[in-house]
């Protein structure tokens, strides 16, 4: 039998293994007995492992065979005593990997993680569920591409991150208490954010000071997906001024809570002055407010100068407030070329497309507008 390079085993690594089937090929021979251990990615679920110690224990004698050069992706999935984990993830990240994915199944404790300038200059993706940045307050990740932040605690109040390539960011966080800055972005970035805060006051000037300056963090994007959280984050913030303004947003998805889009639509159109693609899907509050039955007469810029599409997806109210959505879209719309509306059938009441598409054929702003009615049922997933 030929024996395997290092080299090979690299190169079957990143194509063909997993951590687990490289480990296996230690019981072909003797000669590759730790040959598996200079791989150059380390995928972990401690759910694998007989306890937490012998995780720790993996990763530690693996990084005994590593050199400092050699490991480029890790990746670890753990679900508790995150403590143990923190000495060797300092380990980890001293060999300035370029892929760093670390999962916290048990959000209630954030795991530590010290990043700094000097390990964190070849990072290419970053992805994080509730761990606790430290021993930084600004941060140079000169070819980071994709960050993926979720429940993401920091040791400083003011954070900043330098991101001058970035194409994508996931932030999620419900308790978001920071005043986060990026200094820059790649022009073509895309982000999805889903933030909130817990228990806001809403009269609260600190509070809104910070919202305000995360989201105009995101004024130069061109993509962006919210959330109907972070939509009644902009809004709460609407008689601040200046208003923070999406100027180059044309393209937008986001969720929006049935008892609150006639009232929270408008607000988030003005700020989108050239937006050209809005997908909203349209979903029940569990905890419902006192709701706006009429949108607002005042037309946001975007409606008179660049919307394009609307995509929406809706389930079919009593008081009919997908209809009135689809006819604020057709009446003020003036370069409208096409919008779709998508009934979820999975609740509420049945209706052929056919019949509630005739509700619509009154007049539209735009001549050239195309309006489609299909439906769509969610099954519940097991």
């Amino acid at each position: 039998m030929d024996y395997l390079s290092l080299s090979d085993l690299q190169k079957s690594r990143n194509h063909f293994l997993t951590t687990e089937e490289a480990v296996w090929t230690s019981a072909l021979s003797s000669r590759w007995r730790t040959l598996w251990q200079w791989v150059p990615t380390l995928e972990l679920d401690s759910v694998y492992f007989p306890n937490n110690k012998e995780c720790v224990d993996f990763i530690n004698k693996f990084l005994n065979f590593q050199s400092e050069f050699y490991l480029r992706e890790f990746k670890l999935v753990t679900g508790g005593h995150v403590s143990r984990y923190e000495p060797c993830l300092s380990r980890v990240i001293k060999h300035k990997i370029q892929h760093l994915q670390v999962d916290n199944k048990l959000g209630f404790r954030n795991i530590k993680i010290p990043l700094n300038q000097y390990v964190c200059e070849n990072l290419v993706c970053l992805k994080l569920h509730f761990a606790r940045l430290t021993d930084f307050e600004s941060l140079s990740l000169p070819c980071l591409k994709i960050m993926y932040l979720e429940g993401v605690t920091f040791s400083r109040y003011v954070v900043v991150f330098d991101t001058p390539r970035l194409e994508y960011m996931s932030l999620i966080d419900y308790k978001f208490r920071r005043l986060l800055k990026i200094i820059s972005m790649s022009d073509s970035v895309k982000v999805d954010i889903d933030v909130d805060f817990d228990e806001p006051r809403r009269h609260n000037l600190s509070e809104r000071n910070i919202i305000y300056n995360l989201l105009n963090n995101f004024s130069a994007v061109g993509d962006m997906t919210v959330s109907c959280k972070t939509l009644k984050l902009i809004y709460s913030i609407q008689h601040m001024n200046p208003l923070p303004k999406f100027r180059d947003l044309t393209r937008m998805r986001a969720t929006m809570f049935l008892n609150t889009s006639l009232e929270v639509l408008p607000i988030v159109l003005e700020s989108c002055p050239n937006m050209k693609h809005v997908t909203l899907e349209l979903v029940n509050d569990d905890h419902p407010v006192a709701v706006v039955t009429n949108l607002s007469t005042v037309l946001s810029f975007c409606l008179v100068s660049s919307l394009e599409s609307v995509e929406m997806e809706s389930p079919i109210t009593e008081k009919a407030k997908e209809k009135k959505l689809v006819r604020y879209f057709l009446d003020n719309a003036t370069s409208l070329k096409k919008l779709v509306l998508h009934l979820n059938l999975s609740h509420g009441e049945k209706q052929e497309p056919g019949l509630y598409k005739k509700l619509f054929d009154s007049p539209r702003r735009s001549s050239v507008c195309q309006f489609e009615v299909t439906t769509v049922v969610h099954t519940a997933k097991l």
